[in-house]
């Protein structure tokens, strides 16, 4: 699958007053507003829009196949949120799953085998940063901290050209450097085998 990269950037860079914008995953009507996809083996990916309070509009994105298949990578970018320098929060609430309990943020993709994504998990309680190339992860950064079930929590992503920086709830974790995949392209979430987690909303910011 090859990804349309409509780009964003132009909003984000071009407007000095822009102060934050939201990345939908969900529509007010209960429908997903983002292009699913996968990488890996098992069942292809199932994401669905379900009630839940304290979500936008009272929704949220979450997926829904349930295949523990270990090397399952379930993805739904926004289209539209195509940029490579940002400064983005993603909220998400894990709530089960028995090979991960994930929480992730996919950004720069390119196509199903070429991004990068930040994931929290709340199974072995890391965070940590890959690199996806022709479909293979290499860990550019990693950091334990306790990720609790059944919460809110919020992981932001700082990405400027080669640099990024890595925080969960406020806390920085972690920053790295990689040249490798330098173009703009969409952004959305990411999951891992039969994760049940809710996704909430995403807001972009500029980098200052």
């Amino acid at each position: 699958m090859r990804l349309p990269l409509l780009v964003l950037a132009a909003s984000l860079v071009a407007s000095p007053a822009f102060a934050q914008l939201m990345v939908p995953l969900t529509t007010p009507d209960g429908r997903v507003a983002c292009t699913q996809g996968m990488t890996g083996v098992g069942r292809p990916s199932t994401w669905e829009a379900v009630a839940d309070a304290d979500g936008p509009s009272g929704w949220v994105l979450t997926e829904t196949a349930g295949d523990p298949a270990d090397l399952r990578f379930p993805f739904c970018v926004n289209e539209l949120a195509g940029t490579r320098d940002f400064d983005a929060t993603l909220r998400f609430k894990p709530l089960g799953g028995t090979r991960a309990q994930v929480g992730g943020f996919a950004f720069r993709v390119q196509s199903a085998s070429d991004y990068y994504v930040v994931r929290a998990n709340a199974q072995d309680n890391s965070v940590r940063f890959y690199r996806v190339e022709k479909g293979k992860r290499s860990q550019l950064g990693s950091k334990e901290v306790p990720i609790a079930l059944d919460k809110w929590h919020s992981l932001r992503v700082v990405a400027a050209n080669d640099r990024f920086e890595v925080w969960l709830d406020g806390q920085n974790l972690f920053s790295a450097t990689d040249r490798s995949l330098p173009q703009p392209g969409p952004m959305g979430v990411w999951s891992q085998a039969d994760s049940k987690t809710h996704y909430g909303s995403i807001l972009v910011s500029p980098v200052r």
